[in-house]
């Protein structure tokens, strides 16, 4: 049995707002595991075949996620979140039946606020745009933890490629990895890391603090570890904190944790400084081997302050595109 990561949604705390629920459980119906097979992570990611320079219809979900319109099995469209965030795809429980999905297997998911076992799916066809995969093994995820989304486009999909967010024209691309250009005085660059195969992470600071930052287009909002939220204290001893924000975490878990008013944010390529995280002890930092160097799960309340914005994969660099009219603007303009 195989262990795949995904990590959570945010909630708000009251008294800045109402909380962000997820939507309760639709029906569901599954067929009975046919095997208990481990899930072979390297296969998953090269399984079927990839259309490059492929552009996704639709954009962004209520959260300010970006979202495909994607075809299974030949029926749709599904609405499913684009994100970087989560190494493999994940289909909604309520759509297994309809697509006459066969169930393959079984795995671990790791979500940011606890694990939960799952079952995996084989889809013989996944179309988004002009993206094709072929015989497709997924995590199936019940609909509770999903929300109003049938599903997650994982970056199994992008495995080796470049994942180009236009946000001006409000559109997602899969281009084939290649050098970076050079960077310009709008358009800058930064090198990354790919974490546990797939999960993108940059060398950055949160004020004064060095962080690892994994930017994650899946979460609305940033996620700090603990090690961060005490770092923090120590090297800026006034910023503003709230008590009790709640972390909805796919596999169905909450976590109780702490907002944060954080200081500049420099992730290289560009730098915001009036962004907030949730500080929370959360289980996926320790699956990546973070508990103790501060890190920090880096969502759209960021990334959305750009233009546009890549990841590559194949040559492991980061390119942001600056504003040129405005420094920043809120995840609710993302769409």
């Amino acid at each position: 049995m195989s262990t795949l990561t995904r990590r959570a949604m945010l909630g708000a705390l009251s008294a800045i707002g109402p909380a962000y629920g997820l939507a309760n459980a639709a029906w569901a119906q599954t067929r009975s595991p046919v095997a208990h097979a481990s899930m072979d992570m390297n296969a998953l990611g090269a399984s079927g075949g990839l259309d490059i320079n492929a552009t996704l219809d639709s954009w962004v979900d209520t959260w300010g996620r970006p979202t495909a319109r994607v075809m299974l099995n030949g029926k749709g469209p599904f609405s499913f979140m684009v994100d970087t965030g989560s190494t493999n795809t994940v289909l909604a429980q309520r759509h297994v039946a309809t697509l006459g999905a066969p169930i393959v297997g079984a795995a671990t998911v790791a979500g940011t606020t606890g694990m939960a076992e799952t079952k995996l799916a084989r889809l013989d066809l996944i179309e988004a745009g002009a993206v094709t995969k072929r015989d497709v093994r997924v995590a199936v995820l019940p609909d509770a933890g999903l929300g109003t989304i049938d599903g997650i486009l994982g970056a199994d999909v992008f495995a080796g490629k470049k994942l180009v967010f236009d946000i001006q024209n409000k559109s997602v691309r899969i281009e084939g990895s290649r050098k970076p250009t050079r960077a310009t005085r709008d358009m800058k660059l930064s090198n990354i890391r790919v974490r546990n195969g797939l999960l993108a992470e940059i060398d950055g600071k949160v004020g004064n603090v060095s962080a690892k930052l994994m930017l994650d287009t899946g979460a609305q909002n940033c996620i700090a570890n603990m090690a961060l939220s005490n770092a923090l204290r120590q090297a800026h001893p006034r910023l503003d904190r709230v008590d009790n924000m709640s972390i909805f975490g796919v596999t169905g878990h909450v976590l109780a944790g702490q907002y944060i008013a954080l200081p500049r944010v420099e992730l290289r390529a560009f730098s915001v400084k009036d962004a907030g995280a949730v500080a929370v002890d959360a289980p996926i930092f320790d699956l990546w081997g973070l508990r103790d160097e501060p890190a920090m799960i880096v969502g759209v309340n960021l990334l959305s302050r750009l233009d546009s914005f890549s990841i590559d994969y194949g040559a492991k660099s980061f390119e942001a595109t600056l504003m040129s009219s405005r420094v920043a603007r809120n995840a609710e303009q993302f769409g």
